[in-house]
């Protein structure tokens, strides 16, 4: 089971259950004899890996994925001052304002 890492890199995750339940994995526990958070863990380990495995979680993660890079390329273009792609539903007003704004060059026209 995992191990105690060094520089406090673990977080504390508080479950409230019932005391029926508390009693049922008690004593799952001592029959595998097993620390209750040892079991616990196991538990997380195995349900975080059996949803991995899932079809429809790979579909959300690859949902999630699309909309970070999505909102990765929003953000890029508002940090470099360009427009987003064509292809993207942005506010439209910016298409005609981008030729004739503040940024183009004074009295250079060619």
């Amino acid at each position: 089971m995992p191990e105690p890492k060094e520089n406090g890199t673990q977080r504390t995750i508080a479950v409230r259950v019932s005391p029926d339940f508390h009693a049922q994995l008690s004593m799952v526990a001592q029959v595998d004899d097993m620390p209750l958070t040892d079991l616990m863990m196991r538990a997380l380990e195995n349900h975080v890996a059996a949803r991995r495995d899932a079809d429809d979680f790979k579909a959300k993660v690859q949902q999630a994925l699309e909309a970070a890079e999505a909102q990765m390329a929003r953000t890029r273009a508002m940090l470099l001052g360009t427009l987003p792609d064509a292809g993207s539903s942005s506010n439209e007003p910016d298409d005609g304002a981008s030729t004739t704004g503040r940024g183009r060059r004074k009295g250079s026209s060619g």
